[in-house]
């Protein structure tokens, strides 16, 4: 059986590590190839593919358990520095079944089924390297193996069970909110950032526009930094205080999310099949979003590449 390795991502977070999984897991049942993920193991303990990796994954793994810090934190910055000295090492082992999808330009690089080609043709085992693989045309015929292969695990599935059931029996409908924060004030000069007094004024134009009665609306808030709550006050508003793995199967269990342009909110929506409307400083086009009712590629989105 061929195996597929992804040895090395792009050096992003949760979601652009999940972009480029699911990419490759879909490739992997096209050829019905095992895939493991060893650079995922800042994650792993939040998903069920643990039991399938190496002894040294499960063992980078272990530093992580219960844990989702951001990449900046000491801890994650330290093993993912002696993780890449490793990789180093394997590099020239493995140079002629080398996979890469890094380059200057941040192309896409597409896999089987969505390309004809087949990197794996030839050998029996490739390396993967890289955040840029994507398979559209994957997706969407493999969508219901990959969506039970990315289950949370078990703890995660129960509390996003134990914050959503209630509140669906309370509210008519539950709308996600996605605020990108820290990164963001500074990245690319702040122009993806945006501050929560706009936040509440897309809310109530999505309200507005839509003639929702607000008191039979719940507006999950998740976000990487605090939420000043006075400024959502009078709606009804369920701030989560969860880690980042369970906000995002949060967000996915939603009716909808509006929320900043990130690979976050994106890779919910996707997973819940669910509308993403996509926050900016500049008007909002409400009549794109009109007729949508499930995941979509957003035209407005500038930070995932699908």
């Amino acid at each position: 059986m061929k195996k597929i390795i992804i040895l090395k991502h792009g050096g992003g977070e949760l979601a652009n590590q999940l972009w480029n999984y699911i990419s490759i897991y879909a490739y992997g049942l096209e050829i019905s190839a095992e895939v493991q993920n060893p650079s995922f193991f800042e994650y792993h303990s939040h998903f069920n593919f643990l039991k399938n990796e190496s002894p040294l994954t499960r063992f980078f793994s272990s530093w992580f358990r219960d844990s989702t810090a951001r990449r900046g934190s000491l801890k994650n910055r330290f093993w993912r520095n002696i993780y890449l000295i490793l990789v180093r090492i394997m590099k020239p082992f493995s140079k002629n079944s080398w996979i890469s999808s890094e380059n200057e330009m941040n192309q896409v690089v597409y896999i089987p089924p969505t390309s004809s080609l087949d990197f794996l043709d030839n050998v029996k085992i490739g390396y993967f390297s890289g955040w840029l693989f994507r398979n559209p045309v994957g997706l969407a015929k493999y969508r219901k193996n990959i969506i039970s292969a990315f289950a949370p695990s078990k703890d995660t599935e129960k509390r996003v069970e134990d914050i959503i059931q209630p509140l669906r029996k309370e509210y008519e409908k539950i709308i996600g909110i996605h605020l990108r924060q820290s990164d963001y004030r500074t990245f690319k000069g702040g122009d993806y950032f945006i501050s929560q007094t706009r936040v509440k004024e897309i809310i109530d134009e999505f309200i507005q526009k839509n003639s929702i009665d607000k008191n039979r609306i719940l507006f999950l808030m998740t976000s990487d930094g605090p939420i000043e709550s006075g400024i959502f006050r009078n709606l009804n508003a369920y701030i989560s205080k969860e880690n980042s793995v369970t906000d995002l199967f949060l967000l996915s269990s939603t009716d909808m999310i509006i929320g900043s342009d990130s690979s976050f909110g994106a890779f919910a929506s996707w997973y819940g099949n669910i509308p993403h409307i996509i926050m900016t400083k500049n008007p909002i086009d409400w009549t794109y979003y009109a007729d949508k009712k499930k995941f979509f590629e957003n035209k407005y989105g500038k930070m995932v590449n699908y």
